[in-house]
């Protein structure tokens, strides 16, 4: 038995033995001194491997005995007896001893090439096996509760794992859990849009034949489906139904933003929000703030709710459909003129390392409030913002009194202060999170889609993911609010922000983006003075040219590790992925540039790949067309290639 034991443990050994001794045999014809020698050698290998083989299953037998003692209850049970089948191993995850359970219930008919534990626990060694009492195992067909423990003897320590046959209630537990409600709540995105663009009857046929796709596609899966209005639906299915549905990526987005009329696409799309929930009604709740946060991040997408509070998504690659109505930009700028006339004093902050359209929106802000009579200030720390030449153009107007460092800023703070926070609605991103948290009242003004980790707790949440700059967000408020009237370094700010977001009017600029600039060219803003803010240094541009020299070309994505000094990297590299986009073939650019123990990341695309979800994957966000995230104590390497991995699953993904 041990012999057939060592067999198994270590075959190669046994190999190399037989093979030695046929060696010898032959040499018993040709030299006979040489093989008595051989013979004695092998016989000394022998002895050898039988005192380890015996002093290895003493060793066992010494466990199982231990091992029986600390079981026994002094009468007659003993190991052998145990209701549980049991594995011994050592530290070396080899097998020892089980008893005639484990044999016959655990190993049955699989068949294992070595005697590793590892067969039995999933791939487990000691060292995970030994951070828990219990863990999860699957062999063959069955399911185990395997439990842990150690035993000591003689100075030495075994290990036991006690397997626990609990097939049927993990069934049973899987089917409840695939049994479970989830609440779908479906909108058809801009319908006032559709009716805008198109005659009445063409608009109701164009719906009609929405809401039929719509609900052909629902049908396909077990549920309840059910029109709510115009354009809006509720689906109750099984968790079950859902993991249908998302195996199928929720095709019913394609299918409408694909839906043609008169052999024109329409542009139309579906926001849907998913919930999980213990029971229907935390569902329903958690459905509609999953239909919130598809809405914020542009729609056309599916985003489900877990009930850990994570957030899944698929979809979210159109760029959206512009709204032609200000109607809530109105709404937006009266409530906003009230809030900003009950403060004592306003504070206005952007995201960290602000740039032009940061800095511009803040300047618009800032005029809102002085013209209705109220003290305010702009948080801002002048050594690493990237909006150089507009905080130049505001000293040279004697408007960079209005820019405060983020600890000036906290002293003016009392209970009725005002933050305004705009063109980021992430704490972590803020210029200074300390007066975040201080803040007993704070209003959002943010075009970015809309992230997991967003502001909850504004009184006002302007959120609008189709403009293309908080900077237009903050024109179209001005427009409505009757006391303010911009002077012309407020509306050059203003105007910088657009250009900056819009890569001087060629992404995400539609009419109002056009209307925005119009009204402020026409309150004094002047285009050579901004075109200005957008000049380089011939150093500057040079480097830049390195960044992108240094790119190569990952399936349709540039990717660019920079490894420049200069102490205006940060502009330099979000301008090199702008530039790699007029490369021919890349959909999408990423430059990766390392300030101080953290690695950044600048995103670009030209609106086919969204960029945001891909930034997601590190902890980042921002917009379809321009995001960035920040990986503190990342390696430029590692990060390069968790690139890659990202990319390649976004692209497994639409």
């Amino acid at each position: 038995m041990k012999l057939r034991q060592f067999i198994k443990i270590h075959p190669a050994v046994f190999i190399t033995l037989v093979f030695m001794l046929a060696i010898c045999a032959l040499n018993f014809f040709v030299n006979i001194k040489i093989a008595l020698f051989e013979l004695a050698c092998l016989l000394v290998m022998i002895l050898v491997l039988f005192l380890f083989i015996n002093k290895s299953f003493t060793a066992a037998k010494k466990t199982v005995s231990s091992l029986n003692d600390s079981l026994s209850d002094g009468e007659s049970g003993n190991l052998m007896d145990f209701p549980l089948p049991i594995l011994i191993f050592d530290s070396t995850d080899r097998i020892l001893w089980y008893n005639i359970l484990f044999r016959n219930y655990v190993i049955g008919n699989n068949e294992f090439k070595n005697d590793s534990i590892k067969n039995f626990t999933n791939g487990r060694g000691l060292e995970e096996i030994s951070n828990s009492q219990s863990f999860e195992a699957k062999v063959g067909e069955k399911e185990y509760t395997v439990y842990f423990s150690h035993i000591d003897f003689d100075s030495n320590r075994a290990y036991a794992l006690y397997f626990v046959d609990d097939t049927d209630l993990k069934a049973i537990k899987s089917e409840y859990e695939l049994s479970k409600p989830v609440v779908l709540l479906v909108t058809v995105d801009s319908l006032d849009e559709i009716v805008h663009s198109y005659r009445e009857t063409e608009s109701a046929e164009i719906v009609a034949n929405i809401e039929l796709i719509t609900e052909s596609w629902f049908s396909e899966y077990s549920g309840v489906f059910r029109k709510l209005g115009n354009g809006r639906f509720i689906s109750v299915v099984s968790e079950k139904e859902l993991e249908k549905m998302l195996k199928n990526k929720f095709f019913v987005l394609e299918q409408v933003r694909d839906f043609t009329y008169a052999e024109k696409k329409v542009g139309v799309t579906l926001s849907i929000g998913a919930g999980r929930g213990k029971n229907l009604n935390e569902a329903e709740l958690a459905a509609t703030q999953a239909l919130d946060m598809a809405l914020g991040r542009g729609g056309d997408q599916l985003a489900l709710k877990n009930t850990d509070e994570s957030y899944t998504f698929i979809g979210g690659v159109s760029s959206g459909v512009e709204r032609h109505t200000k109607v809530r930009s109105r709404i937006m700028a009266s409530a906003l003129a009230e809030i900003i006339s009950t403060s004592d004093n306003v504070i206005i902050m952007g995201h960290k390392f602000s740039d032009l359209d940061s800095l511009g929106a803040s300047m618009g802000v800032l005029k809102i409030c002085r013209d209705l009579g109220k003290e305010a200030r702009i948080v801002l720390s002048q050594k690493t913002s990237l909006a150089s030449p507009l905080i130049n153009y505001l000293k040279e107007n004697n408007l960079d009194g209005s820019l405060v460092l983020p600890d000036y800023a906290e002293h003016m703070m009392d209970e009725k202060t005002l933050l305004i926070i705009v063109d980021t609605h992430r704490a972590d991103f803020l210029e200074s999170k300390k007066i975040y948290e201080k803040a007993k009242q704070v209003v959002v003004i943010d075009h970015h889609r809309k992230t997991v980790d967003y502001i909850q707790n504004a009184v006002i949440f302007y959120h609008e993911p189709r403009a293309s700059s908080a900077s237009e967000m903050v024109t179209e408020i001005t427009q409505y609010i009757p006391a303010v009237k911009l002077d012309g370094a407020t509306a050059n700010s203003l105007l910088s922000g657009i250009m900056l977001d819009t890569k001087n009017f060629v992404l995400r600029a539609g009419a109002r983006t056009f209307e925005a600039a119009a009204y402020l060219r026409s309150s004094g803003a002047d285009t050579v003075t901004v075109k200005q803010f957008f000049n380089d240094s011939l150093e500057n541009r040079q480097l830049r040219g390195q960044v992108v020299l240094s790119a190569y070309q990952y399936k349709n994505f540039a990717i660019s590790v920079s490894d420049i000094n200069s102490k205006d990297l940060r502009l330099i590299c979000a301008q090199a992925a702008d530039e790699l986009l007029t490369i021919n073939s890349v959909q999408a650019s990423f430059v990766l540039f390392k300030t101080g123990e953290t690695v950044n990341i600048s995103a670009r695309s030209m609106g086919a790949v969204n960029v945001q979800v891909i930034m997601e994957y590190f902890g980042g966000g921002g917009h379809q067309t321009m995001a960035a995230c920040q990986i503190e104590g990342g390696d430029l390497e590692k990060v390069k290639k968790d690139l890659e991995k990202a990319i390649d699953k976004y692209l497994e993904e639409q």
